[in-house]
């Protein structure tokens, strides 16, 4: 019997049905998914992670499923094993079964199903089903190891693929796609779409730059003409803005508006008091007679 009818045969199981029939096909495991002592340490803080058992089989493209998973979320994620205070029972290899990409996939919507989505649900529609999209409707051989053995594993055809998400997606309530050729047409606009905003925050992102540097070459001719008018007699603080801005217009304002402008105007007015109002302005003027 090939995968796809197997799979649309597992379809038609109750979740303890479609449990029974995979540790019959794939045996049991033979390791606790956490180890035990490590498990108690972490639930104590006395460690930051878990230590895992033996249950790694994605050699022959398997998963690793929690059989409890219809009434505990995120049996395996230690941030809830700690928050909910988990009990390591979940974690025992009695309550673990082996599947392949398809077969995890079909658990999660019998347990949706069964349990109005309030289990199951999320892991189905947010990692399970995009992955069978990506490989086997988008094609995409994944690179990572593991993941090429499950691919194989669960190998179907696009077609297949496209009719066993189809029966899923009906199963927990959800529309699909009318066929296979919709499905490529929406994700084809899907990209399009993407591209087109892309290509117009790119095209803002320009236009922005090309305004700034707009008004910093105006800027500069304002302060071009000020340094113009500027003589022994102007007051010390106009020659240092003016000084400052022209000299140092990639300091100048470095910061954004507001104070920080402020400060580093402050700033160099604190270091060139040292320096006498009348050089200052003759260095600003060698200045600009370099320019």
């Amino acid at each position: 019997m090939g995968n796809y009818k197997e799979y649309q045969d597992l379809l038609l199981k109750n979740y303890d049905e479609a449990v029974d029939f995979l540790l019959q096909k794939y045996g049991s495991a033979q390791d606790n998914y956490f180890k035990e002592k490590s498990y108690k340490r972490f639930m104590n803080k006395e460690i930051k992670s878990i230590g895992k058992g033996n249950i790694s089989r994605t050699i022959e493209g398997l998963y690793c499923h929690h059989i409890d998973e219809n009434i505990m979320l995120k049996i395996s994620d230690p941030v809830f094993i700690r928050k909910y205070k988990i009990p390591f029972e979940y974690q025992k290899k009695e309550r673990l079964v082996y599947c392949d990409l398809i077969e995890h996939s079909i658990l999660h919507v019998l347990i949706a199903k069964e349990t109005s989505s309030k289990f199951g649900y999320l892991g189905l529609t947010m990692y399970l089903m995009p992955t069978i999209e990506m490989w086997y409707l988008h094609e995409m051989i994944p690179y990572r190891e593991w993941e090429k053995n499950c691919y194989k594993k669960s190998f179907l055809v696009p077609q297949e693929a496209f009719d066993i998400l189809n029966t899923m997606h009906n199963m927990i309530g959800e529309n699909y796609y009318e066929s296979l050729s919709g499905y490529y047409e929406e994700q084809t606009r899907i990209k399009e779409e993407r591209e087109r905003i892309e290509e117009e925050r790119e095209e803002n992102r320009k236009a922005r730059i090309k305004e700034h540097d707009q008004n910093l070459k105006k800027e500069r001719i304002r302060l071009i003409n000020m340094a113009k008018l500027l003589h022994d007699k102007s007051p010390r603080k106009d020659i240092l803005y003016v000084a400052y801005g022209i000299k140092y217009p990639n300091i100048f304002g470095k910061f954004g508006a507001g104070q920080s402008k402020d400060m580093d105007f402050k700033k160099f007015d604190s270091e060139m008091k040292k320096h006498p109002k009348h050089k200052i302005l003759e260095d600003l003027n060698m200045y600009l007679d370099s320019l």
